[in-house]
């Protein structure tokens, strides 16, 4: 287990807020905008339902814990930047869905 498994274990033990942004939207084939990714709490699986992740954080060293825990399958859905929304150029029309999670 590495990681990233444990703490989203721990933050969410059944997987429920996965589940529920899982059930609002279909993330197959999307192109998706995470702000405020951390450590990849829900970026793996976002990656795993089908989307390609764009996940950002301001936390430099949660996104370097994301980036060495992200299993290598999924090395071409999943991109890790560290920067906050204000810093970050996004082109208009650039995601399908932005997604965020105790982040203000």
């Amino acid at each position: 287990m590495n990681a990233s498994t444990i703490d989203a274990h721990v933050l969410d033990p059944e997987g429920a807020h996965l589940g529920a942004l899982l059930r609002l939207a279909d993330v197959r084939g999307a192109r998706v905008l995470e702000m405020g990714s951390g450590d990849g709490r829900l970026t793996v699986g976002l990656a795993r339902a089908g989307a390609t992740v764009l996940a950002f954080d301001p936390d430099s060293e949660a996104v370097e814990r994301a980036r060495r825990t992200l299993p290598a399958d999924l090395e071409d859905r999943v991109a890790y930047r560290a920067a906050s929304a204000q810093g970050l150029e996004i082109e208009p029309g650039a995601f399908d869905l932005v997604v965020f999670s105790w982040s203000l």
